[in-house]
């Protein structure tokens, strides 16, 4: 029997610090090795991306701007799978099936009225035109049933997989002191709350902060203000770091400090969890789903109480062996085992009906 064909939508690859792009890098690293007697996989890449996958897939390069509107040069395929909801503006080739996966819908509260409207039409446009919708949290698949006419398809849920970095390769930051520190990492956007943890710092003489992400945003401002004006001078936004450095302060930091309002997973809280570190989130999106009973939640953000909550949860935190290898199985039930069975099983349900 002729394997069926699945085309993965990689496109975000070219963007290796991003999240998008790190749960590509997974799908890429997992179906190029992937022996099937059922399937087999062609990758959707960025335009002029360049790498060796092997000969166990297919590849394909997107077009560029002025032909993503034309399906012409797109291979056949059986089904086709969107890994993130990021690529939905370029015309997909006629496959018989097309998998949707949505990771959030933090446009929601993000974006102005008139780009709202836009966001909400492609993603409308492109569940229509699906077969299945997949969320990665109880918390998204909610919010899309709430803002989206699904038509009767059926969506699940399928956590995404979190890497176990513990084994990785680590090295010291330049930039890190002699004090005890807290630490945190994503996107320096409003959505992250990063100036909170900053004005919290007032009460952590004796610590540092380190918080660690692209910066290029425009918010980054908003937060270099508030460290300016911090007369303790102990938080630090140092940008982008290289992922022995994540992997040295994730091991070494005396708590992980996540006060997002606006995620989809939320993977960084997890990996910190790997390490059996205090992890502190907001009450707010997936963050409660995600981290479970594992994480210490800020009821109210506000600087003084979350000073207040940190400082009273460190008391004795890690004396608590039995609980911290708690955090650490509760990480390992994010694994890339269950992502990829999950999405094989699905595929050939799609293509091949109910076993």
């Amino acid at each position: 029997m002729e394997k069926k064909k699945v085309l993965l939508d990689l496109t975000d690859l070219g963007n290796p610090t991003s999240g998008f792009g790190q749960i590509e890098k997974s799908f890429a690293e997992y179906y190029s090795k992937l022996e099937d007697d059922a399937l087999s996989f062609h990758f959707l890449l960025p335009q002029n991306y360049e790498s060796s996958f092997g000969k166990q897939v297919e590849t394909t390069c997107a077009p560029g701007k002025l032909r993503k509107l034309f399906s012409k040069g797109f291979p056949e395929t059986d089904l086709w799978h969107s890994v993130t909801q990021q690529q939905l503006c370029h015309k997909r080739g006629k496959p018989d099936k097309f998998l949707l996966t949505i990771h959030d819908l933090n446009y929601l509260r993000e974006k102005g009225f008139f780009s709202r409207l836009k966001h909400h039409f492609i993603l409308q446009r492109a569940i229509n035109q699906a077969d299945a919708v997949t969320c990665i949290s109880k918390f998204v698949a909610k919010e899309v049933e709430e803002h989206f006419d699904l038509k009767g398809k059926p969506l699940r849920v399928i956590y995404n997989g979190v890497e176990n970095i513990t084994d990785k390769p680590e090295s010291k930051p330049a930039f890190v002191t002699k004090k005890p520190f807290f630490f945190t990492i994503g996107q320096v956007r409003p959505k992250k709350n990063l100036h909170l943890l900053v004005d919290m710092m007032r009460h952590f003489p004796n610590h540092d902060l380190y918080i660690c992400g692209d910066d290029h945003f425009k918010y980054a401002q908003k937060v270099r203000e508030h460290i300016e004006a911090l007369e303790t001078r102990n938080a630090f936004l140092v940008g982008k770091i290289t992922n022995e450095e994540k992997v040295w302060l994730y091991r070494r930091c005396e708590a992980f400090l996540f006060p997002s309002i606006g995620e989809g997973f939320g993977l960084p809280p997890i990996e910190a969890m790997q390490f059996g570190r205090a992890v502190f989130i907001s009450n707010s999106t997936c963050l409660p789903e995600i981290c479970g009973n594992c994480a210490t939640i800020w009821s109210d953000l506000q600087p003084d109480a979350m000073a207040s909550v940190v400082e009273t949860r460190l008391k004795g935190f890690y004396d608590d062996t039995a609980y911290l290898e708690k955090l650490k199985s509760h990480a390992a039930t994010f694994s890339y085992e269950k992502l990829f069975a999950a999405y094989m099983s699905l595929y050939k349900e799609m293509l091949f009906g109910k076993s």
